[in-house]
């Protein structure tokens, strides 16, 4: 995570890059546990990670990336960005599909560890392009629109997501 402009400063923002931890933590450990056989661990994990994208997504889409579009220079990486995660998304409902069927060992997760090295890139343009940007070109309505569509999503989950309502299970505490 950046500290360099300042823009985590911004709630929603702020929030993103909080997920962005969690995130990249779930998929270390997704990793570890594809790297180790651990089949059906690895699977859960992805379905913690699911709920993540869950509430992160519904706020870059709906938010974020929305209005960045207003900017001429911000509507082919919105796109970009959305296509990244149209993306990871097909190659989790394609794990989850077999997964939910109980064929985990017909599970290819290679797919998924390539997206995850894409995912990586992904949270490395938005902290150190997109977010500063934002920062500076969206207004007030744009990141009270983003509270809302996070507080809608986390409503609409069957439990805690992370420290908002309870601790994440898969993050080191932090200085």
């Amino acid at each position: 995570m950046c500290q360099y402009c300042g823009c985590h400063e911004i709630e929603p923002i702020g929030a993103l890059m909080d997920d962005h931890f969690e995130i990249r933590n779930l998929c270390r450990h997704i990793r570890g546990h594809v790297e180790a056989d651990r089949r059906e661990e690895a699977v859960d994990l992805v379905r913690q990670l699911v709920r993540y994208f869950t509430v992160h997504n519904s706020v870059e889409e709906g938010g974020l990336y929305l209005s960045m579009t207003r900017f001429e220079e911000y509507e082919e990486k919105a796109g970009t960005l959305y296509d990244e995660h149209d993306a990871l998304d097909a190659v989790i409902d394609d794990l989850l599909a077999l997964a939910d069927a109980d064929r985990y060992a017909d599970i290819d997760f290679a797919p998924l560890l390539a997206e995850f090295d894409v995912l990586l890139e992904h949270i490395d343009h938005e902290e150190n392009g997109l977010f500063p940007a934002a920062a500076v070109a969206l207004d007030q309505a744009d990141w009270d629109r983003c509270e809302r569509l996070r507080t809608a999503a986390v409503a609409r989950l069957d439990g805690p997501l992370w420290k908002e309502q309870g601790e994440a299970a898969w993050s080191s505490p932090r200085a």
